[in-house]
């Protein structure tokens, strides 16, 4: 047959400090200064040490939560995830295709530019040439005489 004992904690019964029974005025005054409490007067946190984890407390809240509120919750932020994800990839891949056909046309183009610029700027340097070429001597012309010989 089992045999049942009961066991007393000591911290149950051990007399708890309260406030001294006074007839003085001062009994309701109490000095801040000597009632601050320090360091010393809590326990430290290694001999307390904790049977669980913030995990584990955050997952005992599931029982406040009803099954059906919970399962909505669940459900939301799913839908909620797989929209953001979806719309990251698409933008990232829109992104990806536009940035690529921008550099394909972009490219040549710009090196097209730069190439008529430089024509451009050739065409100038001739013209300038044969401007101070009549400068230099401004009895000649262009086309000359046919026939006749250029003089040094």
């Amino acid at each position: 047959m089992v045999h049942l004992e009961e066991v007393e904690d000591r911290d149950l019964v051990r007399e708890q400090p309260g406030p001294f029974e006074e007839d003085d005025d001062e009994a309701d005054y109490t000095d801040t200064d000597s009632s601050l409490s320090s360091a010393d007067d809590f326990p430290s946190s290694s001999s307390l040490a904790p049977s669980e984890t913030a995990l584990d407390r955050i997952y005992a809240l599931k029982d406040m939560i009803p099954p059906s509120t919970r399962r909505r919750i669940a459900t939301t932020s799913s839908n909620i995830y797989s929209a953001l994800k979806s719309t990251a990839l698409f933008s990232g891949k829109g992104l990806y295709i536009l940035s690529t056909g921008g550099l394909m046309v972009l490219v040549p183009y710009m090196m097209a530019m730069v190439e008529e610029q430089q024509y451009v700027e050739m065409e100038r340097e001739q013209k300038a040439r044969e401007m101070g070429s009549e400068i230099m001597s401004p009895g000649a012309q262009a086309g000359g005489v046919p026939g006749a010989k250029a003089s040094l």
